[in-house]
């Protein structure tokens, strides 16, 4: 009888030392977790949690940052130039983003012809900045090359489908433009304008007051397409 007791004993010792080094139920581990992502915008199509972490020590427009390593240049998008429509709604989106900390990850080209770093921007916890900028119409997908072209380009054609965010709200889906238009592009009339403040926008990007090519100041007083206020 001792002898079966002891056979027991020792059986239930190896069974509890199993069970704590393999992970079974008596050793208490859970299965790891995904931090809780701050993502502003879509569910994330390409992550990168474990992409280069670098500081960000300032933002100089919606695809441009500067970090502990240099000047960033986004590789998957394009936002507005300073002086152009949603310049300032990109950089302030990209500025909320980007935080304190940004991951980085290569595309097929290390830098652009300004000698600046070209990589894939991503959170902290691995979310693509680049998703979300043109998931939420504040940037176009760079067509040409990377990895993550063809998700971009698709995000792209949905966000302009569904008008969404600055650069597509004012696209007319039915045609082959943007309702903000090229300033210096063919001559407008106020007639192509749904709202006071796309008029002016544009009025003020072609020059205006000092300079109104398109006319739309018929009075001279400063104030384009009063017919729309």
């Amino acid at each position: 009888m001792r002898l079966i007791a002891r056979f027991v004993i020792v059986s239930l010792l190896l069974l509890v030392v199993a069970c704590a080094r393999f992970g079974g139920p008596l050793s208490g581990a859970q299965e790891p977790t995904r931090p809780t992502t701050q993502a502003i915008g879509p569910p994330q199509l390409f992550y990168c949690p474990d992409c280069q972490l670098v500081e960000v020590t300032g933002i100089v427009d919606g695809d441009t940052i500067d970090t502990s390593i240099g000047r960033v240049r986004f590789f998957g998008v394009d936002t507005p130039e300073r002086g152009d429509r949603c310049f300032a709604e990109a950089t302030d989106f990209t500025r909320l983003l980007v935080g304190r900390q940004v991951r980085l990850e290569d595309g097929p080209r290390l830098e652009d012809s300004f000698g600046r770093r070209l990589a894939y921007v991503y959170d902290p916890f691995g979310n693509s900045i680049d998703v979300q900028l043109v998931a939420r119409g504040f940037a176009t997908a760079w067509t040409r090359d990377g990895q993550h072209r063809d998700v971009l380009v698709g995000l792209e054609e949905s966000a302009r489908g569904s008008q969404i965010g600055c650069l597509w709200s004012d696209f007319d889906p039915n045609g082959d433009r943007e309702i903000g238009y090229d300033p210096f592009g063919p001559d407008r009339d106020c007639g192509d304008f749904s709202t006071w403040n796309q008029a002016n926008d544009f009025f003020v990007a072609a020059g205006g007051p000092q300079n109104d090519p398109h006319r739309l100041d018929g009075d001279s007083d400063g104030v384009p397409c009063e017919s729309l206020r």
